[in-house]
């Protein structure tokens, strides 16, 4: 980083347009290799990425790919994914240099002292390579950017004689030798030529510095003829035009001929070298090889480049991305030759640019490289000839360095949660370790999968440690207010030693059954000593005990009860904690079919937690309904609601009202209700409130169970149930004598079980809700001590 704050400087002078510079990504891709991502604000902003890679490290080597075939594009990012392998992991790449339609590479390649593509040198000082440039990695292992010369000859019948090039353009008074990795196998010369046919130079003719191939004539492609010479896989074509065919007219059929080529010994021997340009600097200026004002110079478009320093051990991939307005606008070469100057390298050399452009980095963690620009092809990677990539040569190591972060930084209040992510875990060369087998742990807190939870005020650290690997990630935890509930479970996931279930949840979508005794997997730590702990029971009114274990601070068990199932449904539950109980290990059943829930922490005797999701502190019938569900007169849903405002039905007021009053259900009078068969669910309660006069059928000898029950029958059900005693009076204008209701009504609010809505009216024909239901009923069961 500190190198690049001070290239950042260096960038402020040499292009004072810059509104500023700034380093947005850094990372280490492996120990030999950093990536660094420039942006440049401005009145052109750029998007620059500069990979350095250490060539003196032991275990870094950088290294060329072309497409096998040659005459094929693939892109960047799956040519460097196929030469990745075990021991040779590619870890950086960038796209190479400019290729044909054929398609070829446009210029030189060779690779081990193989001679993979001659190319061509073009004329005139607009063009990108008018001088045999290259980029290689010498004999010693070394960066290097030169001038290269290559010799080409062929001998027959004891004479020798020159050729222009290999696989490159046959032009004007040429000889060109063309091998079968050239196009698709045939020479695509023009017919205004000689081509002579060599067989037999063996399985692979190719040709290398310093070495011969040699073949047999095995036949011509006369002048004037269309379609190219195809090329022996064993063999060669010589392609002459003009005073350079006399030589080939001489050769028969059986001739032997030998082709050979040669570079400087500037070059012998070196690892690989590509061909391209213009030079972009030398010697620490800007050198451009070509015309800067010519229309290609000028363009303002993606970059590719690959710059060295002095001694050739630093080695830097470099690209620009461009044509995106407000991402990066692109530069012209003396643009990105003065900007590479300003870096400090000592010699650059473009590479293919525009919608080529692509620039490959392994992030850290990962195990494969990835595109880190954007190529202006709308996002697309355009298939390239060939590439550049850093390869890794290092073994796998130990773990010695892990990053990881937790996704909230701020302090936490006891019982809350965060996730700790671990981006990587690198070993001692820079290589990626799967992120698995890794522990978590706090001395304020536990920890579940990569989830923590604060269990103690207090300031501390979240290890993560793989190994000797380890992070620590610090915490604050503030000391817990009073008055207030902790979540220790809500048995989303599975830790206890029976699964979670989905049949009914009160909050979430699971709840743990209970049948006997479970044991939570890992003893519950209650932090700070809470006040209670209290959790939701489902229960079915079996006189279930519920009970939990816990352990004080000596490791000793005590067991208190949660109370005693006389409830149908959800119920919350509680329990006092004495002071040295440090951690809750099971929890018991007597009865099986029990379901628990939400699981917490309590501090201060004050707090009170909602009868129902629905039916929250403070409800106008919260006392009421309370009372009922006690009884196990009235229950809630299995998603943990009551719906109050939900209109009550004729059959749930039977089953309230039998329950109330305790009628039996067992060998009841059948009251033939045409609706209500013997296997009907509630055909007990039905026929015991039938029995005792207390809710007759309607029209038709039906009871219509889910019919909504009106205030006016309510209020007639209520009388038969309590025996009101009759009265007189009227209460309510909208009660006109002669209905059925009438006496029932003025009976409820002559004991006190109703008061009527604010405006004086009763409103016999509305629909009663399950909250007014529970009101009046419990009023009623206090006014006649029923209870």
């Amino acid at each position: 980083m500190k190198r690049f704050q001070i290239w950042l400087l260096v960038l402020m002078l040499v292009f004072p347009s810059l509104a500023s510079a700034a380093v947005t990504d850094e990372f280490a891709v492996s120990n030999g290799v950093t990536y660094t991502e420039i942006v440049e604000e401005g009145t052109t902003k750029q998007s620059i990425r500069v990979m350095e890679i250490d060539a003196a490290d032991p275990y870094t080597k950088i290294k060329a790919s072309v497409p096998d075939p040659l005459n094929q594009l693939i892109q960047t990012s799956k040519q460097a994914l196929e030469a990745s392998q075990e021991g040779n992991e590619v870890i950086g790449a960038i796209n190479g240099s400019f290729f044909n339609r054929q398609p070829m590479p446009l210029y030189f390649v060779a690779i081990d002292n193989h001679l993979v593509n001659g190319g061509t040198i073009e004329s005139g000082i607009d063009q990108f390579v008018n001088v045999p440039l290259a980029f290689g990695m010498n004999k010693n292992g070394k960066g290097q950017i030169d001038e290269y010369t290559t010799t080409f000859t062929y001998t027959h019948s004891g004479q020798t004689g020159t050729i222009a090039g290999h696989n490159g353009q046959r032009s004007l008074n040429t000889m060109m030798v063309y091998t079968p990795n050239f196009s698709d196998g045939t020479t695509v010369t023009n017919p205004y030529g000689y081509e002579v046919i060599v067989s037999g130079a063996g399985a692979d003719p190719s040709l290398r510095f310093g070495e011969s191939i040699t073949g047999k004539v095995v036949g011509f492609r006369p002048y004037g003829e269309i379609n190219g010479a195809k090329i022996p896989a064993d063999g060669f074509v010589l392609s002459a035009h003009g005073m350079k065919t006399e030589a080939l007219l001489n050769m028969k059929i059986g001739d032997t001929v030998s082709v050979s080529t040669n570079i400087d010994e500037n070059w012998q021997n070196a690892e690989f070298m590509i061909g391209s340009g213009p030079m972009l600097v030398k010697d620490g200026k800007m050198a451009l090889s070509m015309d800067p004002n010519s229309a290609r110079a000028r363009e303002r478009a993606p970059r590719t480049a690959v710059a060295i320093d002095k001694t050739g051990d630093k080695v830097a991939f470099i690209t620009v991305d461009g044509r995106q307005s407000g991402y990066s606008a692109g530069m012209s070469l003396s643009e990105f030759a003065v900007y590479i100057q300003s870096l400090g390298y000592d010699r650059a050399l473009n590479m293919d640019g525009g919608g080529s452009t692509t620039m490959l980095a392994r992030k850290p963690g990962d195990f494969t490289v990835t595109i880190q620009n954007k190529p202006s092809d709308f996002g697309f990677e355009r298939p390239v000839s060939t590439i550049l990539m850093a390869v890794t040569t290092a073994p796998k190591g130990v773990p010695t360095t892990i990053n990881a972060k937790k996704s909230f930084d701020g302090e936490l209040d006891i019982g809350e949660s965060v996730d700790i992510v671990i981006e990587s875990i690198m070993d001692e060369y820079g290589n990626p370790i799967k992120i698995e087998n890794v522990q978590i742990t706090s001395d304020v807190g536990t920890v579940s999968g990569k989830t923590f939870t604060a269990t103690k005020a207090g300031t501390g650290y979240i290890s993560v440690k793989k190994g000797t690997a380890e992070a620590k990630l610090p915490v604050t935890v503030k000391a817990a207010p009073e008055n207030k509930a902790v979540l220790l479970d809500s048995f989303e996931t599975n830790t206890w030693s029976v699964p979670s279930v989905n049949n009914v949840a009160y909050d979430g979508s699971r709840a743990l059954k209970v049948d006997s005794t479970v044991k939570a997997t890992q003893p519950i730590t209650l932090a700070n000593s809470p006040s209670f702990v209290s959790m939701r029971v489902y229960g079915q009114a079996d006189y279930a005990q519920v009970t939990g274990t816990f352990l004080d601070v000596n490791g000793v068990a005590h067991t208190a009860s949660f109370g005693t199932v006389t409830w149908n449904g959800w119920k919350y539950v509680s329990v006092p904690i004495q002071s040295n109980w440090v951690k809750l290990v099971s929890i018991s059943i007597t009865n099986p079919g029990v379901y628990i829930d939400a699981l917490k922490s309590v501090y201060g005797t004050s707090y009170k937690e909602e009868l129902f999701r629905d039916v929250p502190v403070g409800f106008r019938a919260e006392a009421d309904i309370a009372s009922l569900v006690d009884k196990a007169i009235i229950s809630g849903f299995p998603d943990g609601t009551f719906k109050p405002q939900t209109t009550l039905t004729r059959v749930q007021a039977a089953i309230m009202i039998q329950r109330a009053l305790d009628l039996p259900v067992d060998r009841v009078k059948d009251p033939e209700f045409t609706d209500v068969p013997k296997t009907y669910a509630s055909f007990g309660s039905i026929a015991a409130v039938a029995e005792a006069g207390i809710m007759l059928g309607r029209t038709g000898q039906k009871f219509d169970p889910q019919a909504e029950l009106t205030r006016a029958e309510m209020a007639a059900v209520l009388k038969r149930a309590l025996k009101l005693s009759e009265t007189t009076k009227n209460y309510f204008p909208d009660n006109p004598s002669g209905t059925f209701s009438y006496s029932s009504i003025n009976a409820l609010a002559e004991a006190g079980i109703t008061l009527g809505f604010p405006d004086g009216t009763f409103r016999p024909a509305e629909p009663i809700k399950r909250a007014d239901f529970s009101i009046f009923l419990k009023r009623g069961l206090d006014k006649q001590s029923l209870w």
